[in-house]
């Protein structure tokens, strides 16, 4: 049978816009979102004030900026994440158009997460990321109303609601109920791994091995995990290493289908005190394990809210 699939058309690549307060973790889910390019609004303000990606006044430079770069990318025919609020539907407005004159469908991307979480994480941020409370309430608010049927009525194309996966306080420990045992390491992998690949039984499946699977960061055993991913040629993504605070930068590998079609599986390799730690220990980890790593000119550093690097992975041929 001949394999047609490249030369099938490929539908446009959509506008993912984040529609959610301070503290409901878009800059966590734009970390491992499946997406070219991010555009973060506080970036750019870090950007443009010299360091303070809470500095308000440069908000209108900041959106010109941002308008600037959405603009290219989604003349590239790139797939891009929008993180910022957009809690507002004349700004949501604004980007559906924007979307529109490239010819891309816009997506909303909504982060349901409850007002006290909003306000307990805020309270955690630096002071120049720390946004007012009566901000915050605004805000939360307003992504209240902004329900499915709102945002439909708006011109995206699609809405989602997505889960909530921000580090606990505690860094790489991400839920106790998620702990999957080392002893069920390789039968995980393998239906895990039949599931990206579009065998519904194995969908069906994965609630055994992954508790909440369509979100699930998880931690075991990882060493162990990378060994049999990578025996099993598990189709991970990248590696993600995300610096959660001043010494402390938390990594995870990543796996998960295509576009919108999860399973995710986010499994957490640990804290580390630098850049250059994390970077050294988990690629070391990797390689050792069995996976192949992209150059190092193919990693992508967002640097939004501190710093996210994107290493892909390329799982090696299975033997036999």
């Amino acid at each position: 049978m001949n394999d047609t699939t490249h030369n099938r058309p490929q539908p446009p690549r959509p506008l993912f816009v984040a529609v959610g307060p301070a503290g409901s973790g878009k800059s966590t889910a734009a970390a491992w979102f499946p997406v070219d390019a991010v555009v973060c609004l506080d970036e750019l303000r870090r950007e443009i004030s010299g360091g303070n990606p809470g500095d308000q006044s440069v908000t209108p430079a900041a959106v010109a900026r941002q308008n600037s770069l959405l603009d290219e990318h989604l003349a590239a025919g790139r797939a891009v994440f929008v993180d910022s609020t957009n809690v507002e539907p004349r700004i949501r407005a604004g980007l559906v158009e924007l979307a529109r004159r490239h010819g891309r469908p816009a997506f909303a991307l909504r982060f349901p997460v409850d007002l006290d979480t909003c306000l307990a994480r805020n309270a955690q941020r630096p002071d120049d990321r720390r946004v007012p409370e009566a901000t915050l309430r605004w805000q939360h608010g307003l992504a209240q109303e902004a329900t499915e049927d709102v945002l439909l009525r708006e011109g995206f194309a699609e809405v989602h609601d997505l889960p909530d996966i921000n580090p606990a306080a505690e860094g790489a420990t991400m839920s106790m109920d998620d702990v999957l045992a080392p002893e069920r390491i390789a039968d995980a992998v393998a239906v895990l791994r039949k599931a990206q690949q579009g065998d519904q039984q194995a969908h069906k499946d994965l609630g055994t091995y992954f508790p909440g699977y369509e979100s699930l960061v998880m931690q075991t055993d990882h060493l162990r995990y990378l060994e049999l991913g990578a025996r099993a040629g598990l189709e991970a993504t990248h590696l993600l290493l995300m610096h959660i605070e001043d010494d402390e930068w938390w990594a995870s590998v990543d796996t998960y289908t295509c576009g919108l079609g999860r399973p995710l599986a986010s499994v957490a390799l640990g804290d580390y005190t630098s850049r250059t730690e994390a970077v050294r220990e988990t690629v070391q980890a990797a390689t050792s394990n069995g996976w192949m790593l992209a150059p190092e000119h193919e990693w992508t550093d967002f640097d939004c809210g501190g710093g996210e690097i994107h290493i892909p992975i390329y799982p090696r041929p299975v033997a036999g």
